[in-house]
């Protein structure tokens, strides 16, 4: 177990039982779940063409977050 970890669990200790039950539930659906997020080999190898593109577009933090907004609405 990593020092980090051992650290959350000695907080999470400190909690109340209902509390510790949600972050307990939170961690078990991270472990469950993590393996879901993921690229498939299709998309990696699209991910990795658009990276060698010498014409590719960047655009800034502050406009990704704007595009990004702008898909919640």
């Amino acid at each position: 177990m990593t020092k980090l970890l051992e650290q959350a669990l000695r907080e999470v200790h400190q909690l109340s039982a209902e509390d510790q039950n949600a972050a307990a539930g939170a961690l078990l659906d991270y472990v469950k779940h993590m393996r879901d997020v993921g690229l498939t080999d299709a998309q990696l190898e699209e991910v990795r063409r658009r990276r060698t593109n010498p014409d590719r577009k960047i655009v800034s933090h502050a406009k990704a977050r704007e595009r990004i907004g702008r898909l919640g609405s």
